[in-house]
């Protein structure tokens, strides 16, 4: 398995880029949607460009089933010819995704917990792996899991008004070393420091002036900014992008590939501790009585 997901990571384009046409004011969309219940699919005939819209209300929490869907979309997208780039983003007004479901790690059987650490490791792997253009269109909060989604994209346009960071510790939790990996590639290691321990979620403009992000835009804007990026990234030639971009992320790949099933093991071994799932039940709890 890790020796067939290195060499598809190795793969790159023989053919030269072809020159973007130039974008028209009317965007013809197909949609793709129906095989999907926590997604929505569109996709830009003229550069091959999909949207990804994550659509599980009321906050895009990650449960299986909808870690599940993004992993089978990602390799689609990584095997269809069609695809150029993807726009990862919300179809929820004000949350891009809250990040991991509670619900999953709280008394989770350990199958059950297993299958789902799983599938989060593979959303990343094929996510951050991707040889496609990949821009977060962050048009709502961020926090926990919904950030990791979001850094793992080669430029992020996000909305003010919102906050975005990973705050595990908050809920008695501790990131995982490749949620560190990932963080430390995008703001360094010491601002990592900080935020992984303090359970930091930062304000849209705290966000850009550290790197978090790279555009902070007005919400309704979020979407038409993303797109113009794209556009942007795909004028370089292809074989180019493709190969820096697997050179910077290579070695942090590989690093779950060789140790997934340990990651596996010592994540649940860790999540079902009662130390653990007290702070979780207490934050559940929390929560009802928000709702009431």
């Amino acid at each position: 398995m890790r020796q067939s997901f290195l060499r598809s990571l190795r793969l790159f384009s023989k053919q030269a880029q072809l020159q973007l046409a130039c974008r028209t004011s009317a965007v013809r969309l197909s949609s793709s949607t129906s095989e999907y219940n926590y997604l929505k699919v569109s996709q830009d005939e003229q550069n091959g460009v999909f949207t990804v819209a994550m659509n599980r209300p009321p906050v895009n929490s990650l449960n299986l089933s909808l870690l599940k869907e993004l992993a089978t979309e990602l390799e689609t997208r990584e095997n269809d010819p069609r695809t150029k780039g993807i726009i990862l983003t919300s179809a929820m007004p004000k949350v891009f995704s809250a990040g991991i479901d509670i619900l999953e790690m709280y008394q989770p059987k350990a199958e059950r917990l297993s299958e789902y650490w799983r599938s989060l490791q593979e959303v990343w792997l094929r996510l951050y792996g991707s040889k496609h253009v990949t821009i977060g269109a962050i048009n709502g909060h961020s926090p926990a899991g919904g950030c990791l989604l979001a850094m793992c994209c080669d430029y992020r346009v996000m909305a003010e008004g919102f906050t975005i960071g990973l705050n595990e510790t908050l809920l008695g939790i501790v990131a995982p070393f490749w949620f560190v990996d990932t963080m430390q590639s995008t703001i360094g290691n010491r601002e990592t420091e900080l935020a992984l321990q303090l359970g930091r979620l930062y304000t849209t403009p705290e966000a850009k002036a550290i790197g978090l992000i790279d555009k902070a835009v007005d919400q309704a804007d979020v979407a038409a900014v993303a797109a113009d990026q794209m556009d942007k990234w795909l004028i370089i030639p292809e074989e180019a992008r493709r190969l820096t971009k697997q050179q910077m992320r290579q070695k942090t790949l590989e690093r779950l590939v060789e140790r997934r099933e340990e990651d596996v093991n010592y994540t649940v071994t860790f999540l079902m501790k009662e130390s653990i799932q007290k702070p979780l039940g207490a934050y559940l709890e929390k929560l009802k009585k928000r709702k009431t």
